[in-house]
């Protein structure tokens, strides 16, 4: 489903990603963990193209993308790539003058140019499986924060795309309502989507995750599961970090 080989970014002089090397396979979960600035949420966005890879290889399902000094995208590749890929981002980026509904609808009328009527009855089967079908009709302002990034992820998951990325998904959020955030992602897990989830919640990582990498200085420091990183990694740095956020473990 996705894979990574020897990617790299620069921004100007200053390397943000060193030579990763990842590979997720179909209905899997990749949850990515580190501090602050080691290049979590530049790896996201390169697989969404929202930052271009100064060098490597990348595939998303059948799609393969080759990356070099000064690379130059094609528009029908971003494209392309975007219709098989759904972000969730740490602020909401809702519209703020259309209600929950309209916006899970948007897409799919501008991108997939799907009916109206049809558009409505998938965006409220979307709102219901956050929770929020009763909500549909609620402007953004009338909604909680918790509220509007589930509608966030009902947006994304309408589009039924091959990847969903989530880049800190309840960073912004009031501790009350991070779990029924989570509860959603936990949700779409279950019912086996391919995730890559940027996180500093440690038991959502530890329940949901297939598969953890530990980032640190653009690099992968350490992968393998749950259990190989959290309980029994002797990478001093996993290590390092983990002591500093063990209470969320």
């Amino acid at each position: 489903m996705l894979q990574m080989t020897h990617l790299s970014k620069s921004f100007g002089s200053v390397q943000v990603l060193r030579d990763i090397n990842l590979r997720l396979e179909k209905g899997k979960v990749l949850v990515i963990v580190g501090p602050s600035g080691s290049g979590k949420t530049t790896l996201l966005r390169c697989i969404n193209l929202l930052e271009t890879p100064t060098e490597g290889e990348m595939s998303v399902g059948d799609l393969q993308l080759h990356f070099d000094q000064g690379t130059k995208l094609r528009k029908s590749d971003i494209l392309a790539l975007r219709k098989r890929t759904g972000m969730v981002f740490q602020s909401y980026h809702l519209f703020p003058h259309r209600t929950a509904v309209e916006n899970v609808m948007e897409g799919l009328i501008t991108v997939q140019k799907t009916d109206k009527n049809q558009a409505r009855l998938q965006a409220l089967e979307m709102l219901r499986k956050v929770g929020l079908e009763e909500r549909a009709g609620a402007y953004p302002f009338q909604l909680s924060g918790g509220q509007q990034q589930r509608v966030g992820i009902a947006r994304a998951i309408a589009m039924d795309p091959d990847l969903l990325l989530f880049d800190e998904p309840t960073s912004a959020l009031d501790p009350e309502l991070v779990g029924e955030v989570l509860n959603a992602m936990k949700a779409l897990a279950a019912e086996g989507r391919t995730m890559v989830v940027v996180t500093h919640e440690m038991k959502f990582a530890e329940e949901v995750a297939d598969k953890v990498i530990f980032m640190d200085n653009g690099l992968i420091v350490e992968e393998g599961t749950p259990e190989q990183v959290f309980r029994q990694s002797t990478n001093e740095r996993t290590q390092a970090f983990l002591s500093r956020v063990k209470g969320n473990v």
